[in-house]
């Protein structure tokens, strides 16, 4: 879509424009030096502009990436940490992890597809949280361990509130709007170039237009981390989940 949209809206351009330039142009060749010298400095300010946010969106990209494998590897952690605990304890605590990871396997990464702020696994969590600190070590050696896990927990519930926010760190719409217009006054300077073969201009402007469109495109795909085909899946949970059933 956005590669379509810059082609179709390059193309209506160049041909309602190009008549009307051709005819008020004098000397072509000045002519068409002056209009590189706008579309070059138009292009590096646009080019600094767009490298900028897409090294932003980027990065908040593999952040969130991050914290979505930190938020399974604790969940996996404290898992294996209730080997310890006394059998009955035990039992009822890995149940509320494995419950966890499924939550979010199966209803936060929908949510999360769709742009919505996943709740399920956060009550899920909050009670596996309730019942856990309600827990009383029976001996010094249980304590200790009971502590760490507590700490991981602490941990956990962070890392989990970082992803429910991660995926509402987009770029402002104001900022969008900045971009797209950047792209159409690039887009609009070529429009202003005089050539005697139009077949040549039309597949230039179009190599343009295909060029932002897709710098575009790129730029929504990775600002939205959770939808679309490039997208932070949840293969970590279930990786985490397998082996909870396996082992």
């Amino acid at each position: 879509m956005c590669c379509a949209a810059t082609l179709l809206f390059s193309l209506a351009g160049l041909f309602l424009l190009r008549p009307w330039v051709r005819k008020h142009v004098g000397d072509t060749a000045e002519h068409n030096d002056l209009v590189s010298y706008f579309l070059g400095v138009s292009g590096v300010i646009y080019g600094i502009l767009l490298g900028l946010v897409a090294a932003g969106v980027w990065s908040n990209f593999q952040t969130l990436s991050g914290q979505v494998d930190n938020e399974a590897t604790i969940t996996a952690a404290i898992y294996n940490d209730m080997a310890t605990y006394p059998p009955a304890a035990r039992q009822r605590y890995q149940q509320e992890l494995k419950a966890y990871v499924k939550s979010v396997i199966d209803q936060d990464w929908p949510a999360h597809h769709r742009g919505q702020v996943p709740q399920q696994s956060s009550a899920v969590l909050r009670k596996f949280k309730n019942d856990f600190l309600a827990f009383v070590p029976p001996d010094t050696r249980s304590q200790i361990v009971h502590q760490q896990a507590i700490n991981q927990l602490n941990e956990l519930l962070l890392a989990h509130r970082l992803r429910l926010r991660g995926d509402q760190d987009n770029l402002p719409n104001l900022l969008w709007w900045v971009l797209i217009l950047g792209a159409a006054i690039n887009v609009a300077i070529s429009w202003f170039f005089v050539a005697d073969d139009r077949t040549h201009q039309v597949a230039l402007t179009c190599l343009i237009a295909l060029l932002l469109g897709s710098l575009l495109f790129l730029t929504a795909a990775i600002d939205n981390p959770f939808r679309g085909g490039f997208s932070v899946d949840a293969s970590a949970f279930e990786s985490v989940l397998y082996e909870m059933t396996h082992y």
